[in-house]
């Protein structure tokens, strides 16, 4: 198998996978001016208010989507407090949240308080109570908290927490300085409360906690390494190579998908269009083989020269960890505005994956 088969493969499965993994709906409630778009951009890397495709879908809440972020999100006008208008928000939030099923439904809810001049009323207290016994998990955001003081923090939290315990709040900001304070923490308690089928696409999604990224990425790993040990035995001149190389392809696949390297592709594009590591990737079996022979004495001895299931498994592995690790320090990288080292990080990501691949190899 070539590098240019390979990367057929690899875009065929990543393309597969987006079609068949479903987003999560969220959706954002907050006053005029709260500061859900910055939120939005800050956790995602795109203002989908500004770039997506918005849909009306009630006369208070727009969708909107793009196809770069595997996220949903459906925002809410800015309310007024008072009166019919307050009560008519509220029908027509619970009145869409009721009715919506599959694909439309509200998976979760952030809802968005300003730090500035921050105080919790009757209104937030009724709306976050009635969307929690509609059954969906909500948590309050704190928008431009670095505008708090530590004391106003405190008391802002601790008077939420006793007119809505057990409702979970987090403190944000756009500044980077101060590491988006909770937003990364924010994501994490978004994974652990949607439902099995949608963290996928939201870990994809979210760009900030790049510690989940990994974690999705490593239970991946290990799935197609258990795959790949039912090749069972290998002719070293890898004749059955190709189930090998198709259950990587599938595998690298749902990494690429997971740090949601095609919002990069533009930088990535002479990587992964096969001259570099599609090459050594696709020619990592019969590579490791050599240093196999070198690193586990013995291993040329077996029958028909051979390597088994096991061995399989761990090419795999560090294949997978690889390109994981890859992808992270690309991902943190972005992050963190280092824009200027993208260009040489890239240079030295063949050398840097055939380090990776047999330091896992090790493991």
């Amino acid at each position: 198998m070539d590098a240019n088969k390979f990367q057929i493969d690899l875009d065929r499965e990543y393309k597969e996978f987006c079609k068949n993994t479903s987003k999560p709906n969220i959706l954002l409630i907050g006053g005029t001016g709260v500061g859900k778009s910055s939120l939005i951009n800050v956790c995602f890397g795109e203002e989908l208010a500004r770039f997506g495709i918005g849909k009306p879908v009630t006369q208070n809440i727009q969708s909107y989507s793009c196809d770069t972020i595997p996220v949903v999100l459906y925002d809410s006008k800015g309310y007024e407090i008072g009166s019919e208008k307050e009560r008519e928000f509220i029908r027509d939030v619970l009145d869409y949240i009721k009715k919506s099923v599959d694909r439309a439904a509200i998976h979760m809810v952030w809802y968005c308080i300003q730090a500035s001049g921050a105080r919790i009323v009757d209104f937030d207290v009724s709306i976050t109570n009635q969307l929690r016994q509609a059954g969906l998990p909500v948590a309050i955001v704190v928008t431009k908290a670095d505008l708090f003081s530590e004391d106003e923090s405190s008391k802002f939290s601790h008077e939420i927490e006793r007119l809505l315990p057990s409702v979970p709040v987090f403190e944000t900001t756009i500044r980077s300085s101060l590491k988006n304070l909770q937003v990364s923490s924010l994501c994490e308690w978004a994974v652990n409360n949607l439902p099995h089928g949608l963290r996928t696409a939201f870990i994809a999604g979210q760009r900030v906690n790049i510690r989940i990224k990994r974690d999705k990425a490593k239970d991946v790993i290990a799935q197609h390494s258990s795959m790949s040990a039912f090749v069972g035995f290998t002719p070293i001149p890898f004749s059955d190579a190709p189930l090998l190389l198709a259950n990587q392809a599938g595998m690298i696949a749902r990494i690429l998908y997971i740090y949601n390297l095609e919002s990069l592709k533009s930088n990535l594009s002479t990587i992964l269009s096969g001259s570099a590591i599609g090459t050594l990737i696709s020619q990592s079996g019969i590579w490791l083989v050599g240093q196999i022979m070198k690193l586990l004495p013995g291993i040329g001895t077996l029958i028909g020269g051979a390597i088994n299931g096991t061995v399989a498994a761990a090419i795999t592995y560090a294949v997978g960890m690889a390109v994981s690790e890859l992808c992270a320090q690309f991902s943190e990288a972005v992050l963190e505005g280092n824009t200027d080292n993208l260009n040489q990080f890239i240079e030295n990501m063949p050398a840097l994956f055939s380090e990776e691949l047999l330091k896992n190899f090790h493991k």
